[in-house]
């Protein structure tokens, strides 16, 4: 059994293709992560799993968790789409050490990790292929949190020791099953339930327009000011974000738009900046509101799971001024300040509605 040392300040990448190529030709590799060492083995070779199963002395309807190097790979290629809870757990905690079980596109209840550390991101980086990296430990034993501590239980039945140091946390990942509504943690490790609670009470509500220049940040200052006053109760509960379609990232807010803001409210505006949509901010967002009946049928075209949580901010309108919010960019001051009317009276509404 071969052991090689990898700084993590000082990254030498000859041995980092060392380590991924021992994975890719199925070899067994012990590496380091934030929380415990891994034993790392390539999931889609039937031997190599077999060969953990039995190294470890696990139960065989215990099954493993993937590991991938980064958040979108696992959101993209692993799981099928999350609740918008799952995303902003991945946001918060990721990369990191939790643990998170959903079903993959096929259905199978499956787990990913994706570690922070940066010797293993990069190790798996490099492999490109499908790992499982359960915990160095005999099943139901210690977990080994050192390069020494695992050669002292896997000597001579793993290919390669990753040695990194001690790990930061020497304490395993938490475990979340989202399958289960609304959530269950399966073990609390170095995320705690609490914090995980917490990232799930608060619910986030998302105003799309085209440029988030002017009507979704609009809609973004005046329900935060006005659940702040009408609801404070509620206040806490709700993170409340805006974004543009064809939007300029960190472009700011429209010249008309802050002046509004500024007199008719009392907001300062002058801080805010720009956000591009991506799909991400808009699976995350439990609630979303467009100003346009086209720019819903847009969201749903690439997305159609939000089915269900997004609405066109006409619908909080009295039905005498149910339309859509026109865009006054390039406008009067006078439209600017209509269409902020608009805005406010749907605004208030949906504070009644939550």
């Amino acid at each position: 059994m071969r052991k090689i040392f990898i700084d993590p300040g000082s990254i030498d990448y000859s041995l980092v293709h060392e380590a991924a190529q021992v994975i890719f030709n199925e070899g067994i590799v012990a590496l380091p992560t934030e929380t415990v060492y891994g034993l790392a083995g390539r999931a889609d070779k039937k031997e190599v799993v077999e060969k953990l199963y039995k190294i470890k002395q696990r139960p065989g309807e215990k099954p493993f968790a993937y590991v991938v190097d980064n958040p979108q790979e696992a959101t993209d290629n692993y799981f099928f789409t999350l609740p918008p809870f799952g995303y902003r757990l991945i946001e918060r905690f990721w990369p990191g050490p939790l643990t998170i079980i959903y079903y993959a596109p096929d259905d199978r209840k499956i787990g990913v990790r994706v570690p922070s550390h940066v010797v293993a991101k990069e190790i798996f980086k490099e492999a490109n292929v499908p790992v499982y990296l359960p915990s160095a430990n005999i099943s139901g034993e210690k977990e080994a949190v050192s390069a020494s501590e695992v050669e002292a239980i896997f000597d001579g039945k793993i290919d390669l020791v990753v040695d990194s140091g001690s790990s930061s946390h020497a304490q395993a990942s938490t475990v979340i099953d989202l399958t289960q509504h609304p959530f269950k943690i399966l073990r609390e490790g170095v995320v705690l339930g609490k914090d995980i609670v917490e990232v799930f009470v608060k619910k986030r509500v998302l105003f799309v327009c085209t440029g988030n220049s002017c009507r979704s940040p609009l809609a973004q200052f005046l329900l935060e000011k006005y659940l702040q006053e009408v609801k404070p109760h509620l206040e806490s509960r709700y993170q409340i974000i805006s974004c543009g379609i064809h939007a300029l990232e960190n472009s700011r807010i429209s010249t008309s738009a802050a002046s509004i803001l500024r007199d008719q409210e009392g907001i300062d505006a002058r801080w805010f900046r720009a956000k591009k949509m991506d799909r991400h901010i808009i699976l995350s967002s439990d609630l979303i509101f467009t100003m346009e009946d086209s720019q819903s049928n847009y969201i749903l075209s690439f997305e159609p799971t939000v089915q269900g949580r997004i609405f066109s901010l006409k619908k909080f309108l009295p039905p005498q001024l149910e339309r859509d919010i026109p865009d006054p960019i390039g406008g009067s001051f006078e439209l600017y300040g209509q269409v902020y009317s608009l805005i406010k009276s749907a605004i208030l509404e949906i504070i009644d509605w939550l």
